[in-house]
């Protein structure tokens, strides 16, 4: 490298790295299985889950109304996905309400929609290339939330990811440590508001941002 050449900083490198990207909503039938295999996988290597049969992992929640699974992709290669829920109808149920009911009150209660994110995972082949991939796998909740315009956005983390959350988002704490179904660990719900989210992630992190352009690509028109 020549002396006088500026190293690329970590946010120019996610950036160039985002340009090879695409999302998607697993809509197909060998897309979700793909990432149900993708979640038993990573979840099983992580000493979150034990081993079942069919080497999937998958949960009821996967099949309701108001959830969304999503994957990221490089080229044809599934490379990390993450499930996320609304309160979008009165009726509407959150997977963090059956676990974190009691914390969530107020917000629910506020009337301003929440997105409820769930089953973050990587592969772990593409996890060793470096930390753009946990980056490039948030900006799908971040696209989720500027389309459906929340006012927060949970996150449902093992007590060791707080600190991350907290300094990468802006999320805070509103439960201890709870056992969360189906995982082998316990798991803290937190919270932030979608105006924190833009001046803390978005300000450090600008390939956070997404166009309107890119969310209807993704998510398809907008439903008032």
């Amino acid at each position: 490298m020549n002396a006088h050449q500026r190293v690329p900083t970590f946010n120019e490198k996610v950036a160039e790295v985002l340009k090879t990207v695409t999302y998607r909503i697993a809509r197909s039938a060998e897309d979700r299985d793909a990432i149900f295999g993708l979640r038993y996988r990573g979840y099983l290597l992580d000493g979150g889950i034990s081993p079942n049969a069919r080497e999937r992992f998958q949960d009821p929640w996967d099949d309701v109304a108001n959830g969304v699974v999503m994957g990221m992709y490089f080229g044809d290669r599934l490379a990390s996905s993450v499930r996320f829920h609304t309160n979008n109808t009165p009726d509407a149920r959150l997977p963090a309400m059956d676990t974190f009911g009691d914390a969530l009150e107020p917000y629910l209660a506020s009337g301003k929609l929440i997105i409820d994110p769930t089953r973050f995972v990587i592969d772990p082949e593409f996890a060793r290339m470096g930390p753009d991939l946990p980056f490039l796998t948030l900006r799908m909740i971040s696209m989720a939330a500027e389309h459906y315009g929340a006012g927060y956005v949970l996150a449902t983390v093992r007590a060791e990811h707080v600190v991350m959350y907290r300094r990468v988002i802006g999320h805070k704490p509103i439960s201890e440590p709870r056992t969360y179904p189906m995982l082998a660990r316990k798991i803290v719900c937190m919270i932030t508001d979608i105006e924190t989210l833009r001046a803390t992630a978005y300000t450090r992190h600008p390939f956070l941002r997404s166009t309107p352009e890119e969310r209807v690509a993704v998510f398809g028109p907008q439903v008032p």
